[in-house]
């Protein structure tokens, strides 16, 4: 409950993960201090919550939170992934297992992974490639 207290201490390996990816706007999975931080480090930020449907291709980037304890994962970051263009970027941050993060995104068809650690959180991350 009190883990999201600590979640903008993730926010610069978020930063890190989004730095090699095409500029553009940012949405926040349910997570205003997270977006807040990143608004902080001058990302063009977008919160949008948690049940809210994506439109596809719109975010240069989708960042969400609390992937790795979600039953309905899979249909969940493939919504995820399909509100982001080509070549853009899904970033995860949990505190799940890394093995069982990099296997969910490996799953939602992400590319190049990339996994940073941030205190106790895992940021996971990959490029959104439609073939």
């Amino acid at each position: 409950m009190l883990d999201g207290l600590w979640i903008a201490s993730a926010a610069p390996a978020v930063e890190a993960a989004l730095a090699g990816l095409p500029a553009g706007a940012v949405a926040v999975i349910a997570n205003p201090r997270l977006a807040r931080a990143l608004i902080a480090r001058g990302r063009a930020v977008t919160e949008v919550a948690a049940d809210a449907a994506l439109a596809p291709a719109t975010f240069a980037a989708v960042v969400a939170v609390g992937a790795g304890d979600r039953a309905d994962w899979a249909p969940t970051l493939a919504a995820w992934a399909g509100a982001v263009v080509d070549g853009g970027g899904l970033v995860l941050v949990d505190r799940a297992a890394a093995v069982e993060l990099s296997r969910r995104a490996l799953c939602a068809g992400l590319t190049a992974l990339e996994q940073r650690v941030a205190g106790r959180w895992t940021v996971t991350s990959g490029v959104v490639s439609r073939l």
